[in-house]
């Protein structure tokens, strides 16, 4: 395909390639963007729901998606005698626990797994830290966290252990009732900073990558696709003479 004085004249293999890799590309690009959507509805939702008032928490409160990231109080008492450690969790760079303590809901048999907080790994996994909190009934105020349905473990095969506290891989609510022997409502409440008996407790919402590098990551992925684009016109075009005319190596061997 001639045009002015460019010849486009495209070969087999990189047509293909390009055919191949310019759709992958693209649809890369497409994907971030509807991965940095998804992300900013989470990061807007959590931004409104922890502003809502907050509401009181029962055992008979229905828990659905929207109960993510509501703020709630709740009245009990802790069962400090059997308590679970998160295994795995970091801050500031350091391993550690987050602290599961059972609250047995006033006027029920059901209890909420609260998250008091992050505390460090001991100079030996055999010797688990001292977890103190209060005896009798208190009131406390967080917000709800839903535990993720499905997650992969390298080892899922845990075993109870026979005291306590007992240390735990993931939040997996019917195996934690097993282990409590009463039941507990599907979801966490991460206690607030400002109730007492919780260890350290800088809660952000959980989404992985922020909206703003998934965008970069699609322009990324957009950015090859044209630069793929360009070097394909690129490699097969070529800039031709006007009809008629010599090239310089002709003119020279007429001089």
């Amino acid at each position: 395909m001639r045009i002015a004085s460019f010849d486009f004249r495209p070969g087999l293999w990189p047509t293909l390639a390009t055919l191949i890799l310019l759709p992958f590309l693209t649809r890369l690009g497409f994907w971030q963007l509807e991965r940095a959507g998804w992300k900013q509805d989470v990061v807007d939702r959590h931004a409104e729901r922890i502003q809502q008032p907050a509401v009181a928490l029962r055992s008979q409160l229905p828990v659905t998606p929207d109960s993510q990231y509501r703020s709630v109080t709740v009245s009990g008492s802790y069962d400090i005698d059997r308590q679970l450690l998160l295994d795995n969790r970091l801050h500031q760079g350091l391993a550690g626990y987050h602290v599961l303590t059972p609250l047995r809901l006033a006027g029920s048999d059901t209890s909420v797994l609260v998250n008091r907080g992050w505390v460090p790994l001991g100079a030996s996994r055999a010797v688990l830290p001292d977890l103190p909190g209060p005896a009798g009934d208190v009131r406390l105020s967080g917000m709800i966290v839903l535990p993720p349905g499905d997650v992969f473990l390298l080892d899922t095969v845990e075993e109870p252990g026979t005291g306590w506290p007992q240390v735990v891989q993931s939040i997996d609510i019917p195996a934690m009732e097993a282990r409590l022997g009463h039941g507990l409502l599907p979801l966490v409440l991460q206690l607030d900073a400002e109730n007492e008996y919780g260890f350290v407790r800088e809660w952000k919402p959980v989404y992985g990558i922020p909206p703003a590098k998934h965008r970069a990551y699609a322009m990324q992925w957009f950015t090859l696709a044209l630069v793929l684009a360009m070097i394909y016109v690129g490699v097969n075009t070529r800039r031709i003479g006007k009809p008629g005319a010599g090239t310089d190596d002709e003119d020279r061997g007429n001089d």
